[in-house]
Order: C-alpha cells, then sequence, then structure tokens
C-alpha cells in the first residue's frame, strides 16, 4: 500500500473514531430511559458532561430517520427543529458538532455532512426527504413561527415566549418535544410549569455526572472542586436549586406528609378544629383546616384553593365544606389586609365575611416570625433531636399547599450585581404563596406550648364578635393584641 493510500485509510479511521455513528451509541440507562419516554415532552435534566446532549442528539437522528429502536415515531420524511442558546456557541459550537458526530453517513447526501447542510437557511436536509432546521433563543419569537414540525429538541433551558411558539408547531402533527438542560439559573419558569406539572403529558428523566460511565470520577472532582455548593449540587446531579433558598427546605415529605385524615373523627376525639385563610380574586383564595391535640401536635387535613369567587361564593363554599367534613371549626384567622375599607364600597372583605357567615380574626401579619414558627414546628420543640418529633403535619390530600411548599422560595434582587453587593432578602418571593400565607397565619395563632384547648381572643368590636369563637372554648388571651387605632385588631402584635 503507498504512502498516499495510507494517509488516506489513516484519516478515514480518524474522522470514524471521531464520528462513531449510531452503531457506536451504547446508552447508559438514563439515557435508555429517556429514548423510551413516550410523553408529549420529555425533560432531561443533567449535570455537565452527564450525556444529555448526546442522548438529545442521538433522539433527533432516530425520528429523522423515522425508525426508533424503542418507540413507534413517525416515519420519514419528518419535519423537525432543534433550538438552542445561540447561534454561534448553541448551534455551530455543540449541536451540529454533536449531530454530526453521530449521523450515519447513509443518511446524507452523498454520505457528506457540507453537501446536506445548507448554511443560508440552517437546514439540514437528508436522502430519505427529512429535514432539522436549527434556531435559537437569541432570534427573535417570530421567527420561530412557521409551518407545523413533528418533533422539536430543546438544547438547555428556553425562554418561556420561545417555549410557547414552538409549541404551536406540534399542535397539527402532535408532535413531541424534548429539553435537554443543567438547571443552573434556578427555580425557573421550567421548574414552576413543566417540572412541577403532575400531568402524564411530561415525563422528567434526572442523570447525576456519576451516572455516566464514560467519565472520569477525578476529572469530575477536579471541575466541580471550585464551585459553590448550590452551583455544585445543579452542575453534577442535574436537579433544580434555589439561588436564594428555600423557605421550607425542612419540609421533608417522608416525615410530614401524612395520609388522609377525618377531620370529624379528630374533632369527636376532642382535638380542636380551627381554619386558617388568605383571600384572593384573580389570585387564589386559599382555606386550610387543621386539628390540635393535647399535645400541641397540629394536623393540616384539608384546603380550599380557588380563583375567581367573590366573598359570598367562597364563604357559602367553605361553610358547604364544614358540612361535607362533618367539623364545626372553632375560630376562623386570616390576612390582616381583608380589613382595609374600599372607598367607594364602604365596606372591607372583612366585614363582608362576617356578614357570610365566616368570622374572621386577623392574623399575625410579620412574615419573618410566622415562617421561623412554621419552621420551628416542622423541626420539633427545642431540646429534641431535630424531626424526631415535629409538631406540624400535612396530609396528602392539601395538594396546593404541597405544592406552594416545594417551591417557595426567599426573594432574589432584580439584577445579579444587585445580589452580590446587598444582603440576602428576608422576604419570601411573592408568587403562588397564597396558602402558604394562609399557613403561616394559622401556625402563628397557637402557641408553641399548646395543650389543644384554648382559642385566641378575637379582640373585634362587639358586634362582629359574637360567632368568631365557640363561647364555651377558653381563650388565649396570653398571644396578646394591641390595637390598630382604627377600631380593628390583630393577632401577635406583641407575640
Amino acid at each position: 500500500m503507498s504512502n498516499e493510500a495510507l494517509r488516506a485509510l489513516a484519516e478515514r479511521l480518524k474522522v470514524a473514531k471521531s464520528r462513531p455513528g449510531l452503531n457506536g451509541y451504547l446508552p447508559h440507562t438514563k439515557q435508555e430511559l429517556f429514548h423510551k419516554s413516550t410523553s408529549k415532552g420529555t425533560m432531561f435534566l443533567g449535570g455537565n458532561r452527564s450525556g444529555k446532549t448526546v442522548g438529545g442528539a442521538v433522539e433527533m437522528i432516530y425520528r429523522a430517520k423515522g425508525e426508533h429502536p424503542y418507540k413507534y415515531v413517525p416515519p420519514a420524511p419528518t419535519r423537525l427543529r432543534s433550538v438552542s442558546v445561540d447561534l454561534q456557541q448553541g448551534v455551530q459550537g455543540i449541536v451540529i458538532p454533536e449531530l454530526a458526530k453521530w449521523m450515519p453517513p447513509s443518511l446524507l447526501k452523498n454520505g457528506s455532512w457540507d453537501d446536506s447542510y445548507n448554511k443560508q437557511m440552517r437546514r439540514l436536509s437528508l436522502l430519505n426527504g427529512s429535514f432539522i432546521e436549527f434556531l435559537s433563543y437569541d432570534q427573535d419569537t417570530d421567527k420561530h413561527a412557521g409551518t407545523s414540525r413533528h418533533g422539536i429538541w430543546f438544547d438547555e433551558e428556553p425562554p418561556k415566549d420561545i417555549f410557547t411558539e414552538n409549541m404551536a408547531r406540534l399542535v397539527d402533527t402532535g408532535g413531541q418535544w424534548w429539553l435537554t438542560m443543567t438547571p443552573v439559573e434556578g427555580l425557573t419558569w421550567t421548574y414552576e410549569d413543566l417540572y412541577l406539572n403532575k400531568s402524564e403529558d411530561i415525563k422528567v428523566i434526572e442523570v447525576d455526572m456519576d451516572e455516566n460511565p464514560h467519565l472520569n470520577p477525578v476529572e469530575i472532582e477536579a471541575f466541580l472542586g471550585a464551585l459553590s455548593k448550590e452551583e455544585r449540587q445543579a452542575r453534577k446531579t442535574g436537579r433544580y436549586i434555589s439561588k436564594t433558598g428555600m423557605v421550607y427546605a425542612n419540609h421533608l415529605k417522608e416525615i410530614h406528609t401524612v395520609p388522609p385524615v377525618s377531620g370529624k373523627k379528630l374533632q369527636e376525639a376532642g382535638e380542636l378544629i380551627f381554619c386558617s385563610m388568605d383571600h384572593g380574586f384573580t389570585n387564589p383564595t386559599a382555606f386550610l383546616w387543621y386539628s390540635v391535640n393535647k399535645d400541641g401536635r397540629i394536623i393540616v387535613f384539608d384546603e380550599y384553593y380557588q380563583t375567581q369567587r367573590t366573598v359570598e361564593q367562597n364563604a357559602k363554599a367553605i361553610l358547604q365544606k364544614n358540612s361535607e367534613l362533618g367539623v364545626f371549626p372553632q375560630y376562623y384567622v386570616g390576612d390582616p389586609s381583608i380589613r382595609n375599607v374600599d372607598p367607594i364600597t364602604a365596606t372591607s372583605v372583612f366585614i363582608e365575611y362576617t356578614k357570610n357567615g365566616i368570622p374572621i380574626i386577623l392574623g399575625n401579619n410579620d412574615q419573618k416570625a410566622g415562617i421561623n414558627l412554621v419552621i420551628q414546628r416542622l423541626k420539633g420543640p427545642e431540646g429534641t433531636e431535630p424531626y424526631t418529633h415535629p409538631t406540624l403535619y400535612i396530609t396528602e390530600n392539601c395538594v396546593s399547599l404541597l405544592w406552594e411548599m416545594q417551591k417557595l422560595r426567599w426573594g432574589a434582587w432584580y439584577s445579579k450585581k444587585m445580589q452580590q453587593d446587598r444582603n440576602a432578602k428576608e422576604e419570601q418571593h411573592k408568587k403562588d404563596d397564597h396558602a402558604c400565607d394562609a399557613l403561616r397565619y394559622g401556625v402563628a395563632s397557637r402557641p408553641l406550648v399548646d395543650d389543644g384547648t384554648g382559642v385566641p381572643e378575637p379582640r373585634l368590636p362587639v358586634e362582629m364578635a359574637s360567632n368568631a369563637i365557640n363561647p364555651e372554648q377558653p381563650r388565649l388571651a396570653s398571644l396578646g393584641t394591641k390595637s390598630s387605632g382604627s377600631g380593628d385588631f390583630h393577632l401577635g402584635d406583641d407575640y
């Protein structure tokens, strides 16, 4: 063999090694789970170098072929789209090289990527009639419009408006989408709208760097060593983190979430029943039902969580739910802002609830103090081993409260520079916090040393206080109240 022939052979072997094709793809366990997903959308969340982008690229090739080793996909020709962070780094630097690495030459025109790829249109056209077009998040939203597609691959987290525009491209075909990303930006819209989505339409698969058998543990540790604890977690495990911290990080599902219980049976057993609330209209109105036993153990055993309801409608629903539960709450406690009088109607939410049979004691709106009381009850009494004797439990049927608690985080400054230059905020992020606010009011209405018998002293105007609490119950006057100067009073001013 001549020297020229040897050099040509060596070059072909080098190319074959760098571009192994589908026959050289040996998916690890999580990649296989990802490929087997038949959901409308699949989130493949992974640490850096965990194999998520490789999986995303191979999934695209399976669909471009119109043949899949794990499931049915539409036969070729298929119309596909890949969307990534930017054109320079995302498309040219990551996505195209990864697709080229695994793409079988038999699918390409003349077996050549260059003959198949139109640089001006950013479109890869295959021999079987399928095509893959390449877009990016830095393009205007209208660039993501167009005709229908059979599948869309998002590499790294997309802006919500671009994701929504791309979803419209899948309507005609009933197409599927898949998202491969490392969630380094914290609890963004993808966490709230996709990751926490309970629908079977979205499958979530998480992969740790350690689960990629092709990575060297020494190299992993060298990469992670200089990172902060939070960033290390995101980049290694592929799991969402809150950059500002979770408010109820100590709410442990395996400890604090319990099966549903009968409020009627708890009341018949002598436990005190009460409710807390946070009012809204466009935002949800949240009511929670609690029981307290003689040891001060609180169980949140039911909830009401509705939007677009008037006070009269809410009150009627609450009274009906009391009847269905077979309970008689000893008192209701809620957001003190409901006492604010509308200058046009000359009434307030507080007055309207009272008129409709739900007299509400105005709660303690010290957010930080209320959160600390919830956290303390989740942890358990001072002097005991943490989480061995918690005094707050929530039943599984309180789905809205549990949903809010797993996503409620501390607020963040508007810019990264402000985050670097200022102390961390000590206020919760004001979104999807209505049941959590009701929880604060409810927990703060009870003393830490609680025998489950007393109820808070309402100190309401006489004409409104007659039905606020069961007159046969002892008072918890030790909680303390002070006048606001307007005739209204609320719990916990000096608590």
